[in-house]
């Protein structure tokens, strides 16, 4: 059975207060509609995920929290995993490479730069600056642990703009 990721970036967070720390960082008015508007267009292109694993950042786990709304996903299965914050293109494929071939359809939500070079390695494309509540849709053949460069095809790149 072939493997999905969709590699998704947190919606846009609030950038203006900084007497909060970064991980505490809350998504904007407009953040929280386009992660309830990029849910809405999971739902109706019929991407219902195995697993859903989310930075520690308040930002993911609100973003996490819109797309389920929109999904139908059980929130109490969201998976927090602290080391997605932040983190490196080594330390996301490290976690990719560890999920269990029991999910065949897997939902990441964290942070750029590493979703950005994550999608690029892992492709040989060439994708840029994945926007705010961006969604990176990977496929490969059988096996999570088999992710690595230029093995996984790009299905397609959707930028929340294109969903007006």
């Amino acid at each position: 059975m072939s493997k999905e990721l969709f590699l998704i970036r947190h919606a846009e967070a609030d950038s203006e207060n900084f007497d909060i720390k970064d991980i505490e960082r809350p998504l904007t008015s407009d953040g929280e509609i386009v992660a309830s508007k990029v849910g809405r267009f999971l739902k109706t292109a019929n991407h219902q995920p195995d697993a859903i694993f989310v930075s520690s950042a308040l930002r993911t786990r609100q973003t996490s929290g819109f797309l389920v709304e929109q999904i139908g996903f059980d929130a109490q299965n969201i998976m927090i995993v602290e080391e997605l914050y932040e983190a490196s293109t080594r330390i996301l494929l490290r976690v990719i490479n560890e999920l269990g071939n029991n999910f065949n359809k897997v939902f990441i939500i964290a942070h750029n730069p590493g979703i950005s070079f994550l999608a690029e390695y892992l492709t040989g494309e060439i994708i840029g600056n994945v926007a705010p509540a961006g969604i990176v849709h990977l496929k490969a053949k059988d096996d999570w642990a088999e992710f690595s460069q230029n093995t996984v095809d790009l299905i397609e790149y959707i930028s929340p703009k294109e969903l007006d």
